[in-house]
This record gives C-alpha cells, structure tokens and sequence, in this order.
C-alpha cells in the first residue's frame, strides 16, 4: 500500500523516507545514533538487519543475544521504549 503523500503525490511515509530510501536511511540513523536515548534504536536497528542477513542455523543464537542485549531491563542497551508485546519471545 501506498504511504502518506503530500499535495505534489510523493511518498512522505516513515518506510519510504527512512527505509527505502538510502541517504534518509542514513541521516536518521545517524540521527538515533547521535541523540542521547536513542543510540540504542539505531543500534536494535541495525542488529535486526543484520539478522535478516544471517543463516538459519545461527537465527536462534544471535535472537537470544538481541533479547538480552536489547530487550531484558538492565541489557547493556535496553530499549525500554518497546512495549513488552514487542519484546515477548515468540510462541510456538
């Protein structure tokens, strides 16, 4: 589906300006990286693409490594902003 678009019909949806589109891509994440309290999101960010990236065999290994890094209270970059649905290990 298509975004929020503006009067000239371009795109002006978070996805498009901040995913898809690469140099928006990378000013917002160095905008999370750069910001006190959000250093964490950009690096839970950039820890889930690379585990897109990753083989089958090691998916359970580095989930649990991003569970404890970045959604357990006291994890070396919590991001407590995540609501607890979020963070729930799957079921099943």
């Amino acid at each position: 589906p298509a975004g929020h678009t503006q009067d000239g019909g371009e795109d002006t949806s978070f996805r498009w300006q901040c995913v898809e589109q690469p140099i928006g891509k990378l000013l917002f994440r160095r905008f999370l990286e750069g910001t006190p309290g959000l250093a964490a999101a950009g690096a839970l960010w950039a820890e889930l693409e690379a585990f897109d990236q990753c083989e089958e065999a090691e998916r359970a290994e580095v989930a649990n490594k991003l569970r404890g890094r970045f959604f357990t209270p006291g994890g070396a970059e919590h991001c407590s902003f995540l609501s607890s649905a979020a963070t729930a290990p799957p079921t099943g």
